[in-house]
C-alpha cells in the first residue's frame, strides 16, 4: 500500500511542476515571441499535408525500384519457392468473441478483409504463375527428349539402311 502511496505523491509533485513550468514559460513570452510561435504553428498546419504527399511521391518511387541482390533485409528479395508452403493467410473469420464485438474493438473489420483478400489473390497469382512456369519447363524437357529419340531413330534407319 505505501508504494502506491508513493506512487500517487510523485505523480502528484510531477503534475504540479509541468503546471508550473508552463504557467512562466508563457508568463516570460513576449508579444514577437507569440507571433513567432503563431507563425511557426500556422505554417506547420499549413505545410504538413503537402510534406506528407511529397513524402508518399518518395515512398511509391523507392517501392517501384528495382530491388538489390544483397538487399537481404527485404521480404521481397526472398525467392518466391521458398516461401511456398510457409505462407498461411487466415480465413474471413475474425478471431474476436461476441463480447469484444460488443465493446466496439471490431475497427479495422472490412480493411483486415479487404487485406486478407489482397494477400490471397497475389498467392493464387504467383502459385498459378509458378505452376505455368513449372509445365512450360517440364515441356521443354520433354521436347528435348522427343528430339533425342527422334535423332537416335533417324540414325538407326540410316545406318540400317546403308
Amino acid at each position: 500500500m505505501t508504494s502506491l502511496t508513493a506512487f500517487t505523491d510523485q505523480f502528484d509533485i510531477y503534475t504540479k511542476n509541468v503546471g508550473d513550468q508552463l504557467k512562466s514559460t508563457f508568463k516570460r513570452l513576449t508579444a514577437p515571441d507569440y507571433i513567432r510561435l503563431i507563425v511557426i504553428v500556422g505554417a506547420y498546419a499549413l505545410l504538413r499535408p503537402y510534406l506528407v504527399q511529397l513524402g508518399g511521391r518518395f515512398q511509391a518511387k523507392d517501392h517501384e525500384r528495382e530491388l538489390d541482390p544483397n538487399e537481404i533485409s527485404s521480404m521481397a528479395a526472398t525467392d518466391p519457392k521458398s516461401l511456398k508452403g510457409k505462407v498461411h493467410v487466415p480465413e474471413d473469420t475474425d478471431s474476436g468473441s461476441e463480447e469484444e464485438s460488443k465493446k466496439g474493438t471490431d475497427w479495422g473489420k472490412k480493411a483486415r478483409r479487404r487485406q486478407r483478400k489482397m494477400v490471397r489473390d497475389l498467392l493464387a497469382a504467383d502459385e498459378k504463375r509458378m505452376k505455368e512456369d513449372e509445365e512450360a519447363l517440364s515441356d521443354k524437357e520433354i521436347e528435348e527428349f522427343l528430339l533425342e529419340d527422334e535423332n537416335w531413330l533417324v540414325e538407326t534407319i540410316t545406318g540400317a539402311a546403308s
